[in-house]
């Protein structure tokens, strides 16, 4: 996994509340045959009826496809995004599509556990924040705003540096770019010596 330091880029705004995983990842794609679909990009089919109309042409009131939105590294949404069933593709389109940041007042429980074992920040905020964040970025001629893992720091054009918090636990296998598993094994030999002390304390909990 790429580490999660500092993101700069551009925050497409997708302001609807409970987006999941079935919107987010869909299985058939307008247009599209269910065959064809199967053979499609994650990328391509990532928001596809949103993005796309009955014949699978791009519909131009989409954020993603305004001149402004394509690119985005950042997504800005309402509460509960992710919801809905467990597939992990969401997590993977929304990556292949180079979005590294979902900032949300809330997630679905299971899109928000594979985000980080993925590295992508799901990133919590209260709603008049993330509309306030919206707002100042409309009245930006870049769009583009900035999320400082390392500070835990959100730079906005025309708003003051907004602080987030981040569990440690979560926070620092983003910076290492591993995933939770990869990243408890860099303290095997300190688990490998626990666990001998451990056997010898207590020698009948050990086969």
């Amino acid at each position: 996994m790429e580490p999660f330091t500092v993101l700069r880029g551009v925050a497409a705004p997708l302001l609807m509340s409970n987006i999941n995983t079935d919107l987010i990842a869909p299985s058939l794609v307008p247009g599209r045959t269910p065959d064809e679909a199967a053979k499609l990009p994650l990328k391509v089919k990532l928001f596809a009826n949103l993005r796309y109309d009955r014949t699978g042409a791009e519909r131009a009131d989409f954020v993603l496809n305004q001149p402004r939105g394509r690119g985005a590294r950042i997504l800005l949404a309402g509460p509960n995004f992710g919801c809905g069933s467990s597939r992990e593709t969401a997590v993977w389109s929304l990556m292949e599509h180079g979005i590294r940041c979902v900032i949300a007042p809330s997630f679905g429980d299971i899109f928000h556990d594979n985000a980080f074992q993925n590295g992508l920040l799901p990133l919590r905020l209260p709603m008049t924040g993330i509309e306030r964040i919206a707002a100042a970025l409309e009245r930006s001629n870049a769009a583009e705003m900035t999320v400082d893992l390392q500070r835990c720091m959100l730079e906005v054009p025309g708003l003051a540096p907004i602080r987030f918090d981040l569990a440690e636990d979560r926070r620092a296998p983003l910076l290492a770019g591993l995933d939770q598993l990869a990243f408890i094994l860099q303290s095997a030999p300190e688990i490998a010596a626990f666990e001998r002390a451990d056997e010898t304390r207590r020698p009948w909990v050990y086969p």
